[in-house]
């Protein structure tokens, strides 16, 4: 489904699009920590856009009884279309000149909206900007990252690559003392970009269901020769993994076909070859890693071997 931008009478400074799939308390508490946010601060002219992927849990409509006004629109779709199409689907109702794609598992503390604002203004270099989404790891910073690469699949085969990642960028980060780093790619679950740059790449991927379309929509960007920007200096509170933690087995199938797609359609020839190898070569060894695991945590596992016996039959793709 790709994004068909809605002309409106009123240009406003930031739409917010959050997609919601069973999180309807997680809703309730990211929209008061908006508004609190938003209104006090006064600055800026802003909509919210929710849109529900036919969530099983049907008790979002209870949550939007507790914000109605003008400038909060709850959109349910008759069918769950995904993150990305969820997203591109919230974009074609939205009419502001930014864009800010959230997750509903976030909690907004302080203002960044205007001074994130201000950096695209200044900066016309600038296609994607990202706060830091603060988290318990200390040692951590899984917000931003680098282009997948034969390096960190390696790790990956121990189930390391992402905490090697994350450990790199928090270093990073460290050194460059909060200013402005250009990276590869942004985590969903705060990306702000400029509307036109939103319609002019044609939004999300859509062949991507769940997992690695942000990383797939900032290499996009990338090639149209715009910066991918990761601000530590201001943050957001993101819970992480709360729908992975209702369901190992979807989350991990979804994870690795989503990471194929990507290899696919960004590593060509022998690198791409390489590529796909490393993370088929990576179902056998978490098979390895969660038998052992087994006996701590027995429901986790059996969800986590049910996913990788599905990919190595189904060859990471799915039907």
């Amino acid at each position: 489904m790709s994004p068909v931008h809605i002309a409106s009478t009123k240009q406003i400074n930031l739409s917010i699009i959050i997609v919601n799939y069973n999180l309807a308390e997680e809703i309730e508490n990211c929209l008061n920590s908006l508004l609190s946010v938003l209104n006090s601060s006064g600055k800026i002219d802003f909509e919210i856009i929710i849109v529900d992927n036919n969530s099983p849990d049907k008790s979002l409509p209870e949550v939007e009884k507790k914000f109605i006004q003008e400038n909060i629109k709850f959109y349910y779709l008759k069918e769950n279309i995904g993150f990305g199409k969820g997203n591109n689907f919230g974009f074609s109702k939205t009419s502001g000149q930014y864009i800010c794609f959230l997750n509903p598992d976030t909690i907004i503390k302080e203002e960044i909206f205007s001074q994130i604002i201000n950096l695209f203004e200044g900066d016309s270099s600038i296609g994607i900007i990202g706060p830091k989404q603060r988290a318990k790891q200390s040692v951590f910073d899984f917000s931003a990252g680098f282009s997948p690469n034969l390096f960190f699949e390696l790790f990956n085969l121990l189930g390391l690559g992402v905490f090697c990642e994350g450990f790199i960028m928090h270093l990073y980060a460290k050194w460059k003392k909060k200013k402005l780093i250009e990276v590869n790619w942004i985590l969903g679950a705060a990306i702000f970009i400029r509307s036109e740059l939103f319609k002019t790449i044609n939004g999300f991927d859509k062949d991507y269901f769940m997992f690695f379309e942000e990383v797939d929509l900032c290499r996009r960007v990338s090639d149209n020769g715009l910066k991918v920007i990761y601000y530590p200096g201001l943050g957001i509170h993101h819970i992480g993994s709360v729908s992975a933690k209702k369901d190992y087995r979807l989350y991990a199938i979804r994870t690795y076909s989503s990471k194929y797609i990507y290899i696919s359609k960004h590593f060509k020839s022998l690198h791409g070859s390489l590529m796909k190898f490393l993370l088929f070569a990576q179902l056998f060894s978490q098979i390895i890693i969660w038998s052992i695991l087994f006996p701590f945590n027995g429901q986790k596992s059996k969800q986590k071997l049910s996913a990788f016996f599905y990919l190595i039959n189904h060859k990471l793709k799915l039907e």
